[in-house]
């Protein structure tokens, strides 16, 4: 049985992607095997990550009442420090853009189509977000490894207008629930093989945290882990946890397939 373990690139173009051809690249993807499986740390990094974006983008309309003065603050993000908040803040405009339906048009900023604009894009993606999270365990065939410390919380929108998407982290005051399994004596080897996956001379902040992470899990295994360190492991939670039958499926193929190798498994993009 041809069986895919869904990683969140995957999921994060099936949801938040409407009408592109990524959108239907991941669900002509997923069509292909007979069971897809989607871990609960997939929907953890979804929420923390490319739906907080979006959500900033909506939060950024509602504080500025413009769509040009919105789209000014996104291009002024740091294309260093916030590459991926700026990339993906991109993208919820355009998402934005293909669900209204209104032709595109030269506005001036401040004018009243600009504040009309912004209203219109801003709920489009107030409706993006709270639907698309709702269908998070609708896109695959199963929902895979609960994270009993993480709560999949309704993403709402309070009196101010604002998003509220917490919790999108793990709970602060117990161990991770994955260090369980990753701490074990017989999983040494498989930490070791990951670690030496990822090279030493990489100058990528994800790399060193994650070499960082994996390097604690080896040498002191009793310590347990915490959120910040949960969530550093990033793509090693996707190598150790997928199960031997499947594969993973990511469109962030170089850095999956490298740790998926290192202990005898595959990853494949869509």
């Amino acid at each position: 049985m041809m069986k895919a373990y869904v990683e969140t690139t995957v999921l994060t173009n099936v949801l938040l992607k409407p009408g592109s051809e990524k959108e239907a690249e991941a669900k002509s993807a997923l069509s292909r095997y007979e069971e897809t499986l989607l871990p609960v740390y997939s929907i953890k990094e979804f929420k923390a990550g490319p739906l907080d974006h979006y959500a900033y983008v909506h939060d950024k309309l509602v504080q500025t009442r413009s769509l040009a003065h919105t789209l000014a603050a996104v291009n002024s993000l740091n294309p260093i420090t916030e590459a991926r908040r700026k990339s993906t803040s991109l993208e919820a405009l355009a998402a934005a853009a293909q669900l209204d339906s209104t032709k595109p048009r030269t506005i001036r900023p401040g004018s009243p189509a600009d504040e009309e604009m912004a209203d219109r894009y801003r709920y489009a993606l107030a409706s993006l977000i709270i639907l698309r999270w709702q269908r998070r365990r609708k896109m695959t065939t199963k929902t895979i490894q609960d994270l009993e410390c993480y709560t999949e919380a309704q993403p709402e929108i309070g009196k101010d207008g604002f998003f509220d998407l917490t919790p999108k982290e793990c709970a602060h005051d117990r161990p991770c629930c994955l260090w369980g399994e990753l701490k074990l004596d017989e999983n040494k080897s498989i930490l070791t093989a990951l670690r030496n996956a990822i090279p030493e001379t990489s100058q990528g902040y994800e790399d060193k945290n994650r070499r960082k992470v994996l390097k604690h899990l080896i040498n002191t295994p009793k310590l347990p882990l915490d959120r910040e360190q949960c969530r550093w492991l990033g793509d090693a939670v996707f190598a150790f946890f997928c199960p031997k039958d499947a594969v993973i499926l990511t469109t962030n193929i170089r850095d999956h397939q490298r740790l998926a190798k290192a202990i005898g498994k595959r990853a494949q993009q869509p």
